[in-house]
């Protein structure tokens, strides 16, 4: 029922919400960049907080890449004494609410990334698929997540189920990867 309210609204409110959107999409987009050159993203320095926050930064940008997965490799090494489950939990979360973005792309706007050559694909393995699509997708490490949450959002996939499948898959990656790069796995390392 309230996603149904909130798509009632969304169609009222259509060039408002866009607007919003697109606002609330720049500003991260920015905001992470300035803060990223400004070097108060640094996860060595800011710990688990700063993992959140890199991650964050990086999924709410959308196009842009920030080294998320980077800073979480960074931050698990054994010098700076984190705990890698911690700091993959922290990653995750942060990557995780970052994605709702995309999903927002995809529920309020024809966007550029639908016309993109894999949306169509993506977009049906996510009709067929559903969780298990967006799971896969959060697990592994490539740029095509974003298409698969904008399906997501235009399909209308309940945010809460969204946030869950995608929740976990990022959790999984972000494990996999912090203990990797807390036992130092070369080919691993050399992926991120």
């Amino acid at each position: 029922m309230p996603t149904r309210k909130f798509a009632g609204f969304v169609a009222r409110h259509n060039r408002a919400y866009q607007t919003i959107l697109w606002t609330v999409v720049i500003g991260s987009i920015l905001g992470g960049t300035f803060a990223w050159v400004g070097g108060w993203l640094d996860v060595q320095d800011a710990g688990y907080w700063g993992a959140f926050l890199v991650n964050l930064v990086g999924s709410a940008a959308v196009v842009v890449p920030v080294p998320g997965l980077a800073a979480v490799c960074a931050g698990a090494t054994s010098e700076l004494g984190l705990n890698f489950v911690l700091l993959a939990v922290a990653g995750a979360a942060g990557s995780t609410i970052g994605e709702i973005t995309g999903y927002l792309a995809g529920y309020g706007s024809q966007g550029v990334v639908q016309r993109s050559r894999y949306y169509p694909r993506i977009h049906d393995w996510v009709v067929r698929r559903g969780g298990f699509a967006l799971f896969i997708l959060a697990v592994i490490p490539n740029p095509l997540f974003d298409i698969g949450g904008i399906a997501a959002g235009s399909l209308g996939y309940p945010i809460s189920r969204f946030l869950l499948w995608v929740g976990i898959g990022k959790l999984v990656k972000f494990l996999v990867v912090a203990y990797a790069c807390r036992q130092s796995i070369s080919w691993l390392v050399d992926l991120v």
